[in-house]
């Protein structure tokens, strides 16, 4: 997750099991207060919940958060340490959850998948228009 053409600013977090969600919301909202973008933080912290939450229930570990602030976008970054690569799956109303990507696709303006460079793994990006 090195640089990122653009970037303005960005916020960084180490996520384990356990209250992973949770700290990831509050960092994020901590960053986008600082940034001025608190009116992005429902799209955002979705965004981030979904992707967190991915993260965990498909690699039984952590992952790391980055939020970089680009002049026109907010891009959301989680990387994990699998290399299966997330598809967006047909609701199923019989089941509980499995709907984290088609929210993420509908509330972002673009989302996609890289390799992490040199490392197992990849990141899933979602951005959002600032």
């Amino acid at each position: 997750m090195g640089g990122y053409r653009g970037t303005v600013d960005a916020m960084r977090l180490r996520f384990e099991r356990g209250a992973a969600a949770g700290s990831a919301r509050g960092a994020v909202r901590d960053a986008l207060d600082r940034w001025k973008l608190a009116h992005l933080a429902d799209d955002a912290l979705l965004v981030t919940t979904e992707l967190v939450q991915n993260a965990l229930r498909h690699t039984g570990a952590g992952g790391v958060l980055v939020v970089r602030r680009t002049a026109g976008a907010l891009r959301i970054e989680v990387a994990d340490g699998s290399r299966e690569q997330p598809r967006v799956k047909a609701p199923d109303p019989t089941r509980v959850g499995g709907r984290g990507l088609s929210i993420v696709a509908a509330v972002a303006r673009a989302w996609g998948t890289l390799a992490q460079t040199g490392q197992a793994g990849k990141i899933v990006w979602a951005e959002l228009a600032v």
